[in-house]
């Protein structure tokens, strides 16, 4: 009964992980969908074998084959990657429970999934740009500001990566006439459509969605589906309410 309570509570536990964290969060959807099937296989293997009274190995089995088949094909969450938290989890049920482990092997794996669970920490902060550093403004927005570049308050960029093209994202800090200069200087216009990958960048602090009162500007090359025409490309989302503005910059060599 115990096993059956903890899989109903790992399941939920890691569907709204999934839901709010991975899916509705920063993470691209090719990130996201694996890791939510991984999690999803591995935690209800473990949740049903590691309470059992006995016999904890062949429990593991038994649950990974039915567990793997609901998660993926009912509730589609990634095959591939229900499968492979499976197993690991039976692997790891079979050496937990194995009567030749001893508590120096223990030490060491306690060591190197602490050491793995670190270092995913460290690279998912990496990724959503925890903590924001400023930067010092470009020079588009220098020479675009002049003498009012002092008004900024402060400035963010973020690295989307590229080789020859490259892409940036930016918040810029300032009151509205300082934005609004920005998008007069960068030569952009106003727009009613935004583009939905505008939304799932990765930083923690980007918006997901229009803020109230937003308003949101282009470049007239911008193209959020393809590289577009040689040249810098923006596309902006002004936050009024928190005198904060966003832009995606495409740089086309």
């Amino acid at each position: 009964m115990l096993s059956v309570a903890a899989v109903v509570v790992a399941f939920f536990t890691v569907l709204y992980f999934s839901l709010f964290i991975l899916f509705f969060g920063p993470f691209p959807k090719d990130m996201a969908e694996p890791t939510a099937g991984f999690l999803m296989g591995s935690a209800l293997v473990l949740a049903g074998s590691l309470p059992a009274p006995r016999r904890q190995c062949i429990s593991a089995v038994v649950i990974f084959v039915p567990a793997t088949a609901v998660v993926g094909w009912v509730f589609n969450f990634h095959v591939i990657g229900s499968v492979v938290g499976g197993l690991f989890a039976v692997g790891f049920v079979a050496w937990w429970f194995h009567p030749n482990r001893t508590r120096r092997s223990t030490a060491r794996v306690s060591l190197i999934g602490a050491t793995c669970l670190a270092f995913l920490g460290l690279v998912y902060l990496r990724y959503v740009d925890m903590p924001a550093r400023p930067a010092e403004l470009p020079p588009e927005l220098v020479e675009t500001l002049g003498a009012n570049v002092a008004r900024a308050a402060a400035f963010h960029r973020y690295d989307l990566g590229g080789f020859i093209d490259h892409e940036w994202l930016w918040r810029v800090d300032a009151p509205p006439d300082i934005v609004t200069l920005v998008i007069s200087g960068l030569k952009m216009h106003k727009t009613d459509s935004v583009p939905p990958q505008l939304w799932r960048m990765p930083p923690y602090y980007w918006p997901r969605s229009m803020p109230p009162g937003g308003e949101a500007f282009e470049s007239s090359g911008f193209s959020a589906e393809n590289r577009g025409r040689d040249g810098e490309h923006y596309f902006l989302v002004h936050d009024k309410t928190q005198n904060k503005a966003f832009v995606w910059l495409k740089s086309n060599f």
